[in-house]
């Protein structure tokens, strides 16, 4: 990957935070690191409003958590030229943000043909997978997906124009899938066709997919988001193409089907997180239903212990306004409230006029109500109920004592990152510092709602790593003498992604 090296990491050091307390009683951090006092993460795709070093910069010094490189436009090569900015701009900044590659999955279009076409009411249509099979003017029209006729059946309702046209499959006769049109409308060239009855036969991690893995894990992506998933292979085909060549991002699963809700505890499972892509989950559903599916997927994580990212027309009318609509911010506002880990931007910050602005207002909206949700979540986890895993536990008694003894700070050490997931599904009301000491765990917290990520160097032994643990939270400020902090980890000897002990230490 890109990242710097641990020396030039190490030495690092943001301004010394001043001794002030903010309104939950956490100390305000240096300007160097703006998301420590904010637990949920910013998001924000970058596209050719936001390419140039300088707003990539300001976008940085916003707040942006991740960026997201949205594979579904543009040539790998610029997006690689992205992620070396944005890495120049968190080595400046003296603070990880993490790269997600989203890739396009298998968008279904129609086919290319001469202008748009009138479908009315009533009208039978047919859809071909044959391109030379095509007659636009006799309403035969081209589909660009192998597998149309495979996948569909009788009874069916396909969705063209984002769902303002619907058409019921009448019919299967070889490569032609004969319909009616349900609901009429325009309908243009390349335009998005919705299967959201149909049976999937074939990977969401298609052949296409595979070559911009590749070109993503060349320069090093943390994060990689697989569209359209319908099923948990899916999610572990993308997970073992980049175990063959020697890489580990977490993978984001988008939850933007009707067959990914009927799959959803399973997926989840299966991935290291999940988006809500509200885009095209507002096509295959109702709109009026697709609130109930964020609430239902967030809450799917959330007991899973994984991030949750919800995405889409976060902002929207950030594209062109220099403030967002009170709707919008009351939308991001319930998504913090709902257990989001991240928010994401995609058009405002892609190809909006004011992407560092957009970063800066969702960050403004997340930290505003954030301490609501600590309040809530204290409750909660006060009481634990039912039987939780050795890690969860273990993470879970980490934050009482925490409470409990005054300490000033939670330390995850974190050799995976599994610690500090664990640890950042606890909302403390009190700061977590994840430290980490490989590059790529350092840049997997940046996705971990809570956590700020710190980078050490490998030290030979457990004793030498907390002292150098407690000398870094002294040189920036965050720890003074005879103050109190509390340590979950795993023992040195245990296998990787175990949690298993929980430690009170009083700075010497």
């Amino acid at each position: 990957g890109m990242h710097p090296s641990l020396e030039q990491e190490c030495a690092i050091r943001p301004a010394r935070r001043n001794r002030l307390a903010d309104n939950r009683g956490m100390r305000t951090e240096s300007a160097a690191a703006p998301s420590a006092r904010r637990l949920t993460r910013v998001v924000a795709t970058l596209g050719p409003s936001s390419s140039a070093p300088a707003v990539v910069r300001a976008m940085v010094a916003a707040g942006m958590d991740v960026a997201r490189l949205n594979f579904s436009h543009g040539a790998p090569a610029e997006h690689a030229e992205r992620a070396g900015r944005v890495r120049r701009a968190a080595r400046a900044a003296g603070r990880p943000v993490g790269i997600l590659a989203d890739l396009p999955g298998p968008k279904v279009r129609l086919g290319a043909f001469a202008g748009p076409v009138e479908l009315k009411t009533g009208d039978a249509v047919a859809l071909t997978t044959r391109a030379a099979d095509a007659d636009p003017a006799r309403l035969v029209l081209p589909v660009d997906y192998p597998h149309l006729a495979v996948e569909s059946a009788a009874g069916q309702t396909l969705l063209l124009a984002d769902g303002a046209v619907r058409l019921r499959v009448r019919r299967v006769a070889g490569e032609r899938v004969l319909c009616e049109v349900a609901d009429g409308g325009r309908v243009s060239p390349r335009a998005g066709l919705a299967l959201p009855e149909a049976e999937a036969v074939r990977s969401a991690f298609t052949a296409r997919d595979r070559r911009f893995l590749d070109a993503a894990l060349g320069f090093g992506a943390d994060f990689v988001a697989v569209s359209f998933v319908r099923r948990p292979e899916d999610v572990l085909d993308a997970r073992r193409f980049a175990a063959r060549r020697g890489a580990a991002p977490l993978v984001v699963a988008k939850i933007e089907t009707r067959g990914a809700l009927a799959r959803l505890d399973e997926i989840v499972v299966a991935a290291d997180a999940v988006m809500v892509a509200r885009g095209d989950l507002g096509v295959e559903l109702p709109l009026e239903d697709v609130p109930l599916a964020q609430k239902r997927i967030v809450a799917a994580a959330a007991a899973a212990g994984k991030p949750v990212i919800v995405a889409t027309e976060m902002l929207e009318s950030m594209r062109t306004a220099a403030r967002p609509t009170r709707a919008e911010v009351s939308d991001a506002a319930n998504a913090v409230l709902d257990g989001a880990w991240g928010l994401m931007l995609s058009a405002e910050t892609a190809v909006g006029a004011h992407p560092a602005a957009a970063v800066e207002a969702l960050a403004r909206i997340a930290r505003a109500v954030e301490p609501a949700l600590v309040r809530r979540e204290r409750r909660r986890v006060a009481r634990p109920d039912g039987g939780l895993g050795v890690s969860a536990a273990v993470a879970d008694a980490g934050v009482l004592v925490a409470v409990e003894v005054g300490a000033r700070a939670i330390v995850a050490l974190t050799r995976s990152g599994a610690t500090a997931r664990e640890a950042a599904r606890r909302l403390a009301p009190l700061p977590i510092y994840g430290y980490a000491t490989s590059p790529e765990t350092w840049a997997r917290m940046t996705l971990y709602r809570g956590i700020v990520p710190r980078l050490l160097a490998p030290q030979p032994t457990q004793a030498r790593l907390l002292a150098k643990v407690e000398a870094d939270l002294r040189a920036r400020g965050d720890l003074a003498r005879g103050e109190t902090y509390v340590v979950v980890g795993g023992a040195p000897d245990e296998p990787l992604g175990v949690t298993n002990q929980v430690s009170v230490r009083r700075v010497r």
